[in-house]
């Protein structure tokens, strides 16, 4: 795809960011990917970019944006701001050595970096529920723009389902009591339950769902205590999850 020549005041949706390791400073830095030229830098969250390994993709809203000195003549080259609100990630980078950014200490400008890098895949159980568990959290994002709704929650509902699986090990977060089957796969049966449904502005977060066996979740929605059960639940993850905290 070509690059598009942009104008200040320009306003694209979606575009896709990276974030990457500018060899003229130390920070880490955002570029888009497509549609626009990588020598535009952007005007990001800092906190994303030192959360996240470089290489990880983003897509947002974005406005070219131009600094003047005081006469209105240009100040430096053109760059893009990243609408906060309309920040999703959507890609780790696919390697089994995670780099990242994190600020020198004693700086006071806050804008000196060094990088550390994070080796090997999980190998065992426990290692890999942490890495789980680390991605669900990394992809809890409250404030979702309308447009990118369905695609991000798709991908958020199988990641927290995932999460909440390994969390229960195959026993009912709501009885406590092993999973009624096997799936045909192998796996104990349960269900993914919302502890506040979507509906009513609940989120795809770690503390909001629970695996839980599908009498359970009938007694949720149908049962004449549903409501008093699905407050004991909730306590209950939050402090299995408060737990882990502290692990």
């Amino acid at each position: 795809m070509e690059a598009i020549d942009p104008k200040e005041g320009d306003f694209f949706e979606g575009v896709l960011l990276e974030t990457f390791r500018d060899g003229y400073v130390t920070r880490p830095r955002v570029r888009p990917v497509e549609a626009l030229p990588q020598r535009l830098k952007v005007e990001f969250p800092r906190h994303l970019r030192e959360e996240n390994p470089i290489g990880t993709r983003f897509r947002a809203d974005v406005y070219v944006r131009q600094k003047h000195h005081g006469d209105g003549s240009p100040n430096g080259p053109l760059y893009l701001r990243a609408e906060n609100h309309s920040i999703f990630r959507v890609q780790r980078p696919d390697t089994d050595e995670l780099v990242f950014a994190r600020q020198q200490p004693g700086m006071i400008s806050g804008r000196a970096y060094e990088y550390f890098s994070i080796k090997g895949v999980p190998k065992s159980t426990a290692e890999k529920f942490v890495a789980l568990r680390i991605r669900a959290y990394e992809n809890t994002i409250e404030d979702v723009p309308n447009r990118f709704i369905d695609a991000m929650r798709r991908e958020r509902s199988r990641l927290m389902a995932e999460y909440a699986f390994a969390r229960s090990n195959g026993t009912c977060e709501g009885c406590l009591k092993p999973a009624p089957f096997i799936r045909r796969n192998g796996q104990p049966y349960l269900e993914v339950h919302h502890i506040v449904a979507l509906a009513a502005d609940g989120s795809d977060h770690p503390a909001n769902v629970a695996a839980i066996c599908p009498n359970c979740h009938a007694r949720i929605t149908h049962g004449k205590d549903g409501r008093v059960f699905n407050s004991e639940i909730k306590a209950r993850i939050i402090q299995i999850e408060t737990q882990l905290d502290g692990a």
